[in-house]
């Protein structure tokens, strides 16, 4: 998907950077093309004999537009729930002492070099996104089943939420990486 949006953004920029080059005059060496007009003359006698497709190309466009607009809102409403989650400031503050808790208790596993905690989601579906840096060596099952049992499993007591979905996401060191201590949570954790 990403690759799509990069590929037809880098399209509509290239068309929009072409135009305005051509309407100021930057192609003038290569004939009058900014005297010329910017349709086809058989297009335009095309559509005086339909006058239907002005304003379907205006809707169909009109259209695309409102779609797009709409893909952004609901883009920028998941980067906002992901930053700050959609719950009560008592449970934002338990979250935040708890992480601490996670971090600490998750950086003591075997394997594990670094751990990352967040609270995302909305008010009705919260969700706890831990970010974890393994050796290369680790048996990432073992690692998990640990993760599930203790830390994540205190971390949802202590939060108040016994059900909150827990995603995982591992890491693998690189083999010439150092030992490094465990990153503190951010403020904003919760």
């Amino acid at each position: 998907m990403r690759v799509a949006i990069a590929v037809t953004g880098t399209v509509l920029l290239t068309c929009g950077a072409g135009a305005l080059v051509l309407g100021l005059g930057g192609f003038d060496g290569l004939g009058d093309l900014a005297a010329r007009p910017p349709l086809d003359p058989a297009l335009v006698r095309f559509a005086d004999g339909n006058p239907w497709l002005l304003p379907a190309a205006a809707s169909v466009a009109a259209l695309l537009s409102l779609a797009g607009q709409l893909w952004l809102v609901v883009q920028g409403r998941a980067l906002v729930h992901q930053w700050r989650p959609d719950v009560d400031p008592h449970t934002r503050e338990a979250a935040r002492d708890a992480a601490g808790a996670l971090v600490r208790d998750a950086g003591a596993l075997p394997s594990v070099r670094e751990v990352r905690v967040r609270l995302t989601g909305t008010l009705t579906r919260p969700r706890l996104l831990l970010n974890v840096v393994c050796d290369r060596d680790a048996v990432l099952g073992e690692v998990y089943g640990e993760l599930g049992a203790g830390p994540v499993e205190r971390y949802r007591r202590t939060v108040g939420m016994p059900d909150l979905p827990a995603i995982v996401r591992f890491r693998m060191t690189s083999p010439h990486a150092g030992h490094r201590r465990p990153r503190q949570p951010d403020p904003e954790t919760a």
